[in-house]
C-alpha cells in the first residue's frame, strides 16, 4: 500500500508540474513579446527585404556589418541598418482593427506600401509583414499578413524607418583610411606632383618637387578631412563610369599608403561648381562630394612645408 500511495503522488506532482509548465507558457506567449510581429534576436538575423512597389531593396549581414545586395552591391551604413533592424525586432501589434475587412483599399493594404520581411540565419524566413496607410493621428500604420485577413495597427516608426531609398542605407564614407597608419601621400594635380613620406623617428618630409621637413600638422588635417569626408550622392557605377564623368582625366589625385596597400582618390570639378565628382580606388563608383574639400587640399608644397619658428632674440 505505502508503495502504491507514493506512486500516486508522484504522478499527481507530474500532472501538477505539466499543467504548471502550460500555463507558464501560455502566460508568455501573451505577454508583451507575443505582439512582437517579428519574433527573433538581432543576432539571428541574416536579412531584410524591403519591396516597395516593383523595387526590391535586401540587405545582407556580412561579418560584423551589413552589405546592400539589391539592386545594387555596395557596403551598407551600420548606422541605418541597425536602428531598422530594431525597429523591426520590436515592432508589436497595437490594436486589432477588424477581423475580415471589406474593403483593403479602405487601410491602404489592397496595394500595401511596404512589404517587409526578415531571414534568419539558416534561411528561415519570418512572415511577411504589410504596411499601409497611416491612421488618421497619424501615430501608427495600417498593417495585416499576407496570409491573414486581419487587419491592425503597429508604429508609425517601421514605416518611418523602411520606407527609405537604396541610396539612404549606402555607406557614405568617400575613403576608409586610419590616418595615423599611412606612411605616403601622393598629391598629383593642382599644378604638380608632390611626394610625402612618414619615416619613424623622422616624421614627414617632402622629397618631391622638393626636399624639405613637412609639416605633420597640415599633413594630420588633410588626412583626416579625407577619413571625414562623405558621399552627397551616387552618381555613377560600371566600366565606364570613370569616363563617363571625366575621371579619366582628374583635377586631382590623392594616393595614400599604408600597411594594408594603396589607396587612390581621383577628384574632378564638373561644369556647375557646385558639385565635385569623386571615385575611390578601390570603391563603388562615381560619387559627389563637398566641393569644399577640393579647395582644402595643400596647393603646392610651400603649403606642406613645416614653418620655421621665429628666432629668439638676446636680451
Amino acid at each position: 500500500m505505502r508503495w502504491r500511495s507514493l506512486g500516486l503522488l508522484v504522478l499527481v506532482l507530474a500532472v501538477l508540474a505539466v499543467a504548471y509548465y502550460a500555463l507558464e507558457t501560455k502566460s508568455t506567449l501573451s505577454g508583451p513579446d507575443a505582439n512582437r510581429l517579428f519574433q527573433a534576436e538581432e543576432k539571428d538575423v541574416e536579412k531584410i527585404s524591403i519591396t516597395r512597389g516593383e523595387e526590391l531593396l535586401v540587405l545582407k549581414r556580412e561579418g560584423d556589418g551589413w552589405r546592400l545586395i539589391e539592386p545594387v552591391q555596395a557596403t551598407a551604413d551600420g548606422s541605418e541598418v541597425t536602428p531598422l533592424l530594431h525597429t523591426l525586432l520590436e515592432t508589436r501589434e497595437e490594436r486589432r482593427i477588424e477581423e475580415t475587412p471589406g474593403n483593403l483599399a479602405d487601410y491602404g493594404l489592397e496595394r500595401p506600401s511596404l512589404r517587409l520581411s526578415v531571414t534568419l540565419k539558416g534561411g528561415k524566413t519570418l512572415p511577411a509583414l504589410l504596411l499601409g496607410d497611416l491612421n488618421p493621428n497619424g501615430r501608427s500604420v495600417y498593417a495585416k499578413r499576407p496570409d491573414q485577413p486581419a487587419v491592425f495597427l503597429a508604429t508609425v516608426i517601421v514605416r518611418l524607418r523602411a520606407d527609405r531609398k537604396p541610396d539612404d542605407f549606402r555607406d557614405k564614407t568617400l575613403l576608409a583610411l586610419e590616418p595615423n597608419q599611412v606612411t605616403q601621400v601622393e598629391l598629383a594635380g593642382k599644378g604638380q606632383s608632390i611626394s610625402l613620406s612618414h619615416a619613424e623617428g623622422k616624421g614627414w618630409e617632402i622629397s618631391k618637387p622638393i626636399k624639405a621637413r613637412a609639416d605633420a600638422a597640415v599633413i594630420g588635417q588633410l588626412l583626416w578631412k579625407i577619413k571625414d569626408a562623405r558621399v552627397t550622392a551616387f552618381v555613377g557605377s560600371g566600366p565606364d563610369a570613370k569616363r563617363r564623368y571625366g575621371l579619366e582625366r582628374p583635377d586631382l589625385i590623392v594616393e595614400l599608403k599604408d600597411a594594408g596597400g594603396v589607396k587612390r582618390l581621383l577628384l574632378k570639378k564638373a561644369a556647375d561648381p557646385r558639385v565635385v565628382y569623386a571615385m575611390a580606388e578601390p570603391g563603388e563608383g562615381v560619387v559627389t562630394i563637398d566641393p569644399a574639400f577640393l579647395d582644402s587640399v595643400p596647393n603646392g608644397p610651400d603649403a606642406l612645408k613645416q614653418r620655421t619658428p621665429p628666432a629668439s632674440s638676446s636680451p
